[in-house]
This record gives C-alpha cells, structure tokens and sequence, in this order.
C-alpha cells in the first residue's frame, strides 16, 4: 500500500511539473520608460513543444519621459500629448528546436491598439479671432505581420525572449471630437501642422468632416522588436 501511494505522489509530482513547464509568462521591462505595462503569455499547443500560441496585453497610462511636446505655429497653440490606452497582440510561434519551447523561431502575430486623449490649445484664425481647442482624439490601428527570434533558458525557469525582427501591415484610424465648436478653416491648419509632426507622420492628416473629423490610412509598414524577461511554470 506504501509503495502504491508513494507511485501514486511521485505521478502526480511528474504531472504537475510537466505542467509548470508549459507556462511562459515574460514582461517587457524597456517599454515602461513609455508608460506602457504589458505582459506576455504563451503555451505549446502540439507534443513536442515546437509549436505555441500566445497573448499580450499592454495598457499605456502616460508618455512616460519621453514627453510628446504639443503643437506650436502660428495659427495653432495646443500643451503637450498625452494617450493612453490598450494594446493587445495575439501570436502563433514555430521553435526550430525539438522538445525544446526555447531557441529559434518564427511566427505570425496580430496586433491592435486603441489609444485616446485629450487636445487643448488656443486656434487663431486669418482674421486673428480666438478658438478654444477642446478635442478628445482617438488613434486606432490594427496590424498583422510575421516575425523572428530567439528565446534563451536561463536556468529551468527563467529565460529571455529577443524578438529579433517583426515585419508587417497596419491601418491607422484618427478621429477627433469636438468638445467645443471650432471653425472648419481649423481642420485644414491642423493637417498642416500635422503633417510636419513626428508621431502623426504615418496618418492621412486630411480629415474627412462630417460633425466630427475622421482620417484613416491605407496599409502602411509596421515593425516589432523587443526583449522580454519571463518565467517558466
């Protein structure tokens, strides 16, 4: 009886440490100098652990300190940006090495982000006349693309995860609404300063107007790469 309950506990002990390994869980330490949090899950989905799906999510709380300075010209006078928002990225990874969940790979991934914040500033028009700029913004983008990389044990828990390379498309949406009434001559100063403006430089900035304003884009070049830390259980 002794001997059945000890093969039993030491069955049990195997199972569930076979199931600790197909867990990997990894946090990307680098983007929070973006105000980014985001965590990282991944499991195998086939005997020889050569292939895995896996799930990020980020939630973006400010700009971090790297701060996105606002519009300054003539016409247009806004404080600096600040969005924040979710970013979630669903992954499918073929590792080159056998039974291992670690070493090469490559993949596939999908990728969404919905940002929203608020823009205030003053608008002078031809004729010198004051606006009040009241927008709340909304940036959407949605990506799908394919990638590299290399996934390094440390131990057997721990590892790094070197997302070499991640090619794709994206479509961008920016919508902005009004809090306060604004002249339409405003829209197409604004894509004007736009244009010009780092962050914005992969949006169509002339807007379609209809109550709100409204941009979107046809597909443009996308790139991921990264480190991540993560533990295995």
């Amino acid at each position: 009886m002794i001997r059945i309950k000890l093969f039993l506990l030491l069955s049990v002990c195997a199972l569930f440490a076979r199931g600790q390994y197909g867990n990997h869980i990894s946090v990307d330490p680098f983007v929070a100098v973006f105000g980014t949090a985001q965590v990282q899950y991944e499991r195998p989905i086939n005997s020889d652990n050569t292939m895995s799906v896996g799930l990020s999510l980020g939630y973006k709380t400010s700009s971090g300190v790297f701060e996105l300075p606002g519009i300054s010209s003539d016409k247009i006078t806004t404080d600096d940006f600040n969005f924040n928002g979710i970013k979630i990225i669903p992954e499918f990874r073929w590792y080159t090495q056998k039974q291992g969940f670690s070493g090469f790979y490559t993949g596939a991934y999908l990728k969404y982000q919905h940002y929203t914040g608020n823009i205030e500033g003053i608008y002078v028009d031809n004729d010198s006349e004051q606006s009040t700029i009241d927008l709340d913004a909304k940036i959407k983008t949605y990506a799908a693309g394919l990638e590299v990389g290399y996934k390094l044990m440390v131990g057997n828990r721990f590892f790094l995860d070197f997302l070499i390379a991640g090619p794709g498309l994206s479509f961008n949406t920016f919508e902005l609404d009004e809090n306060a009434p604004l002249p339409s001559a405003f829209y197409d100063d604004l894509s004007e300063a736009l244009s010009e403006y780092g962050i914005f430089e992969s949006i169509d900035t002339d807007f379609e107007i209809d109550a709100n304003a409204k941009s979107e884009t046809k597909a443009l070049p996308a790139f991921r790469y990264g480190i991540k830390i993560g533990y295995s259980f």
